[in-house]
């Protein structure tokens, strides 16, 4: 599994070591499944809202599927545990429409 992390800010070594750990930690179960992910941080202009850090989290499967998620929250943490929450709900629900018609053993085993 590849982990990609884009950021317009300055490189972060701390923020980039979490973003790795609790993507690997989330996905623990289902890491087979996941070829590539991308995870974009960036920042809202201001608003009236408190709500301005921005997190894209974009997969991709090894039966080629995109799947991707956005999200936005007060800090950078929070919107990327809240994203991978979602994110690994979809790949669950990828992983048993695949095995209902058998796609995916061709693609993993091949």
């Amino acid at each position: 599994m590849n982990i990609f992390l884009e950021t317009k800010e300055v490189e972060d070594v701390e923020l980039k070591n979490f973003t790795e750990g609790r993507v690997k930690f989330s996905l623990k179960r289902l890491f087979w499944m996941v070829r590539k992910i991308q995870v974009r941080y960036s920042t809202i202009s201001q608003s009236k809202s408190t709500s301005n850090q921005h997190c894209q989290i974009s997969l991709e499967t090894f039966d080629h599927r995109q799947i991707e998620v956005s999200i936005t929250a007060k800090d950078k943490r929070i919107a990327l545990d809240m994203g991978l929450k979602k994110i690994g709900k979809h790949v669950q629900k990828a992983f048993r429409k695949s095995q209902k018609y058998g796609r995916l053993s061709r693609h993993v085993y091949v």
